[in-house]
């Protein structure tokens, strides 16, 4: 599993400062000033301080340096903890350099448990990471970036202690990756998976740029099986976008493929693409579709189930005689209203110049539900693998790529990657536009 999330957690500890971990009482702004002279001119960090709480005492405990913008300019990030008051709280501060002044561009209210030293911020790797110690054996790391007016959450990291389990988790809402691991108590990893998301938003509903709908699947860690014959992604791979209305979830699914290959026949080798859907809600005790909450402190992993799961196999057709079609395979006894779902299951395809299309219809009756899976309050989250099945040559069948959204195994539902449904009013990540407040107030000027 990739230890960047840990890298970063470590780095955010050691830009505290030396000088932090001795005082252990932040830094007046004066000190402050005297460690940023060397990036910003006097200026400048006058923009910090008269930005900074007007009449009262703080100290800065926390800060860095770099470029989280994109700009190639310093910006800077630090965390401020005023003084007389009752709250265990420390403020973060995100600055920008637009042309040639200090703006603030963000500001995080985090609440610590012993010391303002448990919130830490580290700009790294064109990112400002911020660290917040939620209580005892539990810490997270949030990292941002600004891009032309917003100020983006794209992914964090997470560990803390579940029952008596360690627990790390990673989610990375721009590529889309999560990660997930439990260490048991010899720190021995009892159960690890990582796989991509997709999030599923109402049809209809407008994306605003920052929060990302589609998934991109085409890279090395993609290709879960015949990667000595998979060339790169103008070979084989595949963006995907999900939406959904009160009774059907709909998938557009864009093929790259620099050999198409449809097959003479129904058995003959060919392209094909396949989703598999895990329909089990969550466990209502952990709110995870894998992970189960047996009692005195165990838990268990869905690993393997013999109900729930949905296999939808598409042969994409000739683009011109014979149509796509669409198999659906089950675990389960349908029920005669299911049976009747299957016959609203839709497929469509067409060539491209660089492969092809695909456009499928499922409802959500098929899949044991009388309407969208839907939380207006939260996310839902439901197993969900996208597999595209690559053919080159079909008179070598074996020389075919697998490029799939998780490591599928057919009947381990933890094994599959995820769908989420989002609700109206609620997004996949975070996002906020500094302009806002800006264009709101010029409309209302207008009489809008």
């Amino acid at each position: 599993m990739n230890l960047r999330p840990l890298i970063i957690f470590t780095l955010c500890l050691l830009t505290l400062g030396v000088a932090d971990l001795r005082a252990q009482s932040g830094m007046e702004f004066s000190e402050f000033k005297r460690k940023i002279e060397p990036y910003f001119a006097e200026e400048l960090i006058d923009d910090l301080r008269n930005t900074m709480p007007q009449g009262a005492q703080f100290r800065i405990w926390g800060w860095d340096v770099g470029d989280f913008s994109g700009d190639g300019f310093y910006d800077i990030a630090f965390s401020v903890n005023v003084l007389g008051t009752r709250k265990r709280e420390c403020v973060v501060y995100l600055y920008i350099d637009d042309d040639g002044f200090l703006v603030n561009i963000a500001r995080y209210p985090l609440q610590y448990v012993d010391l303002p030293l448990e919130i830490g911020v580290v700009i790294k790797e064109g990112a400002c990471f911020i660290t917040q110690k939620r209580k005892s054996e539990a810490w997270s790391i949030r990292g941002y970036q600004y891009r032309e007016g917003a100020v983006v959450h794209f992914d964090e990291f997470v560990s803390d202690r579940v029952e008596t389990y360690g627990h790390e988790a990673y989610r990375n809402f721009r590529d889309l990756t999560t990660k997930e691991r439990f260490v048991g108590p010899k720190d021995e990893a009892v159960f690890e998976t990582e796989y991509l998301t997709i999030p599923a938003y109402r049809r209809g509903r407008q994306i605003y740029a920052g929060y990302a709908s589609n998934l991109t699947v085409g890279a090395i860690a993609n290709v879960h099986d015949g990667a000595f014959f998979w060339t790169g992604p103008s070979d084989g791979s595949f963006s995907a976008k999900t939406v959904y209305d009160d009774d059907y979830l709909y998938l557009r699914i864009d093929v790259t493929d620099s050999t198409v290959v449809t097959g003479w026949c129904d058995t003959c080798a060919a392209d094909r693409f396949e989703i598999w859907i895990d329909a089990t809600p969550p466990d209502p005790k952990t709110g995870s579709r894998y992970v189960l909450n047996q009692g005195d402190g165990r838990l268990g992993f869905r690993t393997q189930s013999d109900s729930g799961l949905y296999a939808f196999s598409i042969r994409i057709g000739d683009f011109a005689d014979l149509r796509p079609t669409i198999k659906v395979r089950t675990t389960d006894d349908l029920e005669p209203e299911q049976q009747a779902a299957v016959q609203a299951v839709r497929v469509v395809s067409a060539l491209r110049s660089d492969g092809y299309v695909i456009k499928v219809r499922i409802p959500f009756v098929l899949l044991g539900y009388d309407r969208a899976p839907v939380d207006e309050a939260s996310i839902t989250e439901l197993g969900c693998t996208l597999a595209m099945f690559d053919v080159d040559n079909e008179f070598r069948p074996d020389e075919a790529s697998l490029i799939a959204t998780s490591p599928i195994g057919v009947m381990n539902p933890a094994s599959y990657g995820a769908i989420r449904f989002v609700p109206d009013g609620k997004w996949y990540g975070e996002t906020t536009n500094i302009f806002v407040d800006a264009v709101m107030s010029y409309l209302h000027e207008l009489g809008f």
